[in-house]
């Protein structure tokens, strides 16, 4: 697990992503369909698409687990995004991290801050 924080320039909320494997034993699919944090304002489940050549993060609805299966939170993909950071996160840093699931409820898991 890994986070990675930044400025967006200007008053924008400073916002920092959270990467991880999600591994889901049971044999029913779930869905991440929210997250919290205690160093951000407002967490929320992203993913980054291209289209026409251009990079965006969106906010989906929820990021499916398949049954006795496995996702990733990576660069590039689905992604937990922190949104108006409370604080300094510097590589070695550890955070709290609330993960909301369809059918198994709240999750805590504590990544910590890697290097971008």
């Amino acid at each position: 697990m890994g986070g990675m924080g930044g400025a967006m320039g200007g008053d924008a909320p400073i916002t920092s992503a959270v990467y991880m494997v999600i591994v889901n034993d049971g044999q029913a699919a779930d869905e991440l369909v929210g997250a919290s944090s205690d160093v951000a304002a407002t967490a929320e489940t992203h993913e980054t698409t291209i289209v026409n050549d251009v990079m965006r993060m969106q906010p989906v609805k929820g990021i499916p687990v398949p049954a006795a299966g496995k996702v990733e939170l990576k660069p590039g993909g689905y992604h937990v995004m922190l949104i108006g950071v409370m604080r300094d996160l510097k590589p070695g840093d550890r955070f709290t991290v609330k993960l909301r699931f369809q059918k198994s409820g709240e999750v805590t898991v504590i990544p910590e801050v890697r290097q971008p």
